[in-house]
């Protein structure tokens, strides 16, 4: 199975948004299925207070929608969707700036996680470099790089 996720062109302010941990998890549910924050809070064990102020941040900053609002004895529960898994920056302030390309995500690994991470990114690297021993076709030059910045959960407001 192809993982082809739905991708979105973000700005600075979405980009902060998505920066936290919990943040992505709930995109991630949310795409699966449309759920309402309460749904959210049960299938992440966390508090629904805490997961509705995420959902609305993420609401307000574009990066959810409302996919069915239900009324349910008296109760109006709203039912969110992620707009989008992948994310591009797309830095408007900078004119004639050569054209970048990136992907960023936060994750919550273990360490072995990151180890088994590390050797598939190798192993990828390693594909690609193979293809440009071959110098039949015109090629661009781009830098890749990965790196792993430990983050604080932003767990309760």
């Amino acid at each position: 199975m192809d993982f082809n996720p739905k991708t979105m062109d973000i700005n600075l302010e979405q980009q902060k948004l998505i920066s936290s941990p919990i943040r992505v998890k709930i995109i991630y549910l949310l795409d699966n299925q449309a759920m309402t924050a309460k749904q959210v809070a049960d299938e992440m064990g966390k508090t629904a207070g805490s997961i509705h102020y995420h959902i609305q941040q993420l609401f307000n900053g574009g990066i959810l929608e409302i996919e069915e609002i239900r009324e349910n004895k008296g109760i109006v529960e709203k039912y969110y969707r992620s707009k989008a898994t992948q994310f591009r920056f797309k830095d408007e302030n900078t004119p004639g700036q050569k054209k970048k390309r990136s992907r960023g995500i936060s994750l919550s690994m273990t360490d072995e996680e990151i180890k088994e991470f590390e050797a598939d990114f190798d192993n990828l690297l390693l594909k690609y470099v193979k293809k440009t021993v071959k110098e039949d076709v015109t090629r661009t030059s781009y830098q890749v790089y990965l790196q792993f910045d430990e983050l604080l959960e932003e767990e309760e407001k």
